[in-house]
C-alpha cells in the first residue's frame, strides 16, 4: 500500500488529547518561533520584494500578512509570510536527518491564513493540524536517505507538508487528502543550487511550498483529483526522485511518536551549520574572559558536508557581501562572535561587514576538514565544529561542540522563544508595544484555548489591539 493512505488516516485521526505533551508544548514554541521570525524579518530587503509581489497579484483580500496587515488570498498569504519568516534564515530546524528540515516556517503560516479565513477553526483544532502537519513534514524528510549536497534536490518533501497542514484545516475526507498529496507531487520542486550561490530562493522556496499546500488542497475542492500513489506508485516521488529512502523513518511510530518534538532551536540568525562554532566560540569567550583585542587568530574543524555549504567558495565567505552570503558564512560568524560576544540579526546587514574588528579577526580565521570529525559525523550538514582560538601572547584555548544551545539534546523552551520575539521586535518594520509582544506569547501558550486565531491575529499586525483577548482571558 503507498503511504499516503497512512499519512492521510494520521491527519484525520490525530486528536491533541492523544498527543505527547511534549509535542504540544513543543509546537508552541514552532508556532512562536514562525511568528518572531516573521517580525524579524519584515525589514529584510527579501521581504520587501515578496510583498511588493503579494500587491502585484492582489485577489480576494481574506488572509492577514504578518506585521504589515495587508489582506491576501490564502495561499498568497502563505507565500508571502512564509518567505517573511525564512528571509533571515533565524527559523528552527529538524537536524537529526540526512538534509536539514525547516518544517515549521514552512507548516505555520498556510495553518494560521486557513484559520483566518474560517473562524469557526479553534485554537486546539489549529494546534492539532500543526503538529500532524509538521510530523508528517519531518517524518518525510527523515525518510530521505541521499544527502541533497550530492544530488542537488532539496526539500522536495515540504509541499507534502503543508498540504497535510491545509487538508486538515480544509476538513478534507481521505479520498480528497489522497488527491491533494497527488497535486502537491505535481507540485514537489526543491534544488539545492540556492544554498551553492547564495540566492534569494533559499527563502522564496519556502513561500512557495506554502503555497503549493493551500493550492493542491483547494484544487481538490474545486474538484480536480491527482494520482493516489504519490510516494510508491510506479512513478512515484520515491521511485523518481529519492530511491535511497526507509519507510520505516516515515512509518514506524506514526500517530503516537510525533517527532516534531525534535525540532531544533535557532538562537542566532544564521545557518545551523554555524551554530556548533558560534556556540563554542561565545562559551569559550565567556569561560576565559577574552576580549576581541585578545584575539589572534582562529582555527576550526567541520566535515566536509558542512566545508562545502559554509566555508566555500572561499572568496564569498571570507568577503559577504549580501545578508544570504553572511548567514551561511562559518568563517564571518566566528569572526563576529569572537569580535562581539553575541551574533545578532544586524550583524547581517551589509554595513556591518565592513566593521574593522570582524574584518581583522575574519582574516586571520581558518576552517579546514576535520578527519576525525569527518570520520565519525560525516553525513550530516550540521557538524560538529572543533575550534582553537589563538591569543595575543601565544595562548590557545581550544573547545569542540556537538551539540549546541538549540539541539534537541540541548533543548531550548518556551521562554527561549519569548526572548527570541522581543530580539526579533527590535528589527521590526512595524514597532510593537511590550503589551503586544506579551500578548503573542500568552495567545501562543493559550492556544487550545482560544475559540478562534482571530485575538492573535489582531496583536501580530496593530498596535496592540486585542491584547488581553489574545492570552484567552
Amino acid at each position: 500500500m503507498d503511504p499516503a493512505k497512512k499519512l492521510a488516516s494520521h491527519i484525520l485521526s490525530a486528536r491533541l488529547d492523544r498527543i505527547p505533551k511534549k509535542a504540544i508544548e513543543r509546537a508552541k514554541l514552532s508556532i512562536l518561533d514562525t511568528i518572531a521570525t516573521a517580525i524579524g524579518g519584515s525589514d529584510d530587503h527579501i521581504s520587501h520584494a515578496v510583498r511588493r509581489f503579494g500587491q502585484y497579484s492582489q485577489g480576494k483580500p481574506e488572509c492577514r500578512v504578518w506585521v504589515t496587515g495587508e489582506k491576501l488570498p490564502a495561499g498568497l498569504a502563505s507565500l508571502v509570510n512564509a518567505v517573511v519568516a525564512r528571509a533571515l534564515d533565524f527559523d528552527e530546524t529538524y537536524e537529526l536527518c540526512v538534509n536539514g528540515c525547516h518544517a515549521s516556517a514552512y507548516d505555520v503560516p498556510p495553518a494560521i491564513a486557513l484559520a483566518e479565513r474560517d473562524p469557526t477553526i479553534t485554537g486546539a483544532e489549529f494546534l492539532t493540524a500543526v503538529i500532524a502537519g509538521i510530523d508528517i513534514h519531518v517524518r518525510l524528510a527523515l525518510s530521505v536517505l541521499s544527502n541533497a549536497v550530492d544530488t542537488g534536490r532539496d526539500n522536495m518533501i515540504a509541499s507534502f507538508g503543508t498540504t497535510a497542514v491545509a487538508a486538515r484545516l480544509l476538513r478534507l475526507n481521505e479520498k480528497q487528502i489522497l488527491d491533494a498529496f497527488g497535486i502537491a507531487y505535481a507540485q514537489a520542486a526543491g534544488e539545492f543550487q540556492m544554498y551553492e550561490e547564495t540566492s534569494h530562493t533559499v527563502a522564496l522556496q519556502q513561500g512557495l511550498r506554502a503555497r503549493t499546500g493551500v493550492d493542491s488542497a483547494m484544487f481538490v475542492l474545486a474538484g480536480l483529483n491527482g494520482p493516489n500513489e504519490p510516494f510508491l506508485g510506479k512513478y512515484g516521488f520515491y521511485k523518481a526522485f529519492e530511491p535511497e529512502y526507509d519507510l520505516k523513518l516515515l512509518l514506524d511510530g506514526l500517530g503516537e511518536d510525533y517527532i516534531n518534538a525534535n525540532i531544533s532551536f535557532k538562537p542566532w540568525p544564521c545557518c545551523k551549520a554555524t551554530h556548533p562554532g558560534i556556540f563554542g566560540m561565545l562559551t569559550l569567550r565567556e569561560k576565559e574572559k577574552f576580549t576581541a583585542d585578545d584575539v589572534v587568530g582562529i582555527e576550526a574543524g567541520v566535515n566536509h558536508l558542512a566545508e562545502g555549504l559554509v566555508v566555500q567558495p572561499h572568496k564569498v565567505k571570507w568577503n559577504p557581501q549580501d545578508p544570504v552570503d553572511g548567514r551561511f558564512s562559518l568563517p564571518y560568524t566566528l569572526a563576529v562572535a569572537a569580535a562581539k560576544g553575541k551574533v545578532g540579526i544586524t550583524d547581517f546587514r551589509k554595513p556591518a561587514f565592513q566593521d574593522p574588528t570582524v574584518r581583522r579577526i575574519l582574516a586571520a580565521t581558518k576552517v579546514t576538514v576535520d578527519a576525525e570529525i569527518d570520520r565519525t559525523h560525516g553525513l550530516h550538514q550540521n557538524s560538529p565544529t572543533k575550534l582553537t582560538v589563538k591569543l595575543k601572547g601565544g595562548g590557545e584555548r581550544s573547545i569542540r561542540i556537538d551539540k549546541p544551545f538549540g539541539h534537541p539534546e540541548n533543548p531550548a523552551d518556551f521562554k527561549a522563544g519569548e526572548t527570541k520575539l522581543r530580539q526579533c521586535a527590535e528589527v521590526s518594520l512595524v514597532p510593537f508595544t511590550e503589551a503586544q509582544l506579551q500578548a503573542i506569547c500568552d495567545g501562543v501558550r493559550n492556544l487550545e484555548k482560544l475559540p478562534n486565531l482571530s485575538s492573535l491575529l489582531d496583536v501580530m499586525v496593530s498596535s496592540g489591539k486585542g491584547a488581553a483577548r489574545a492570552a484567552g482571558e
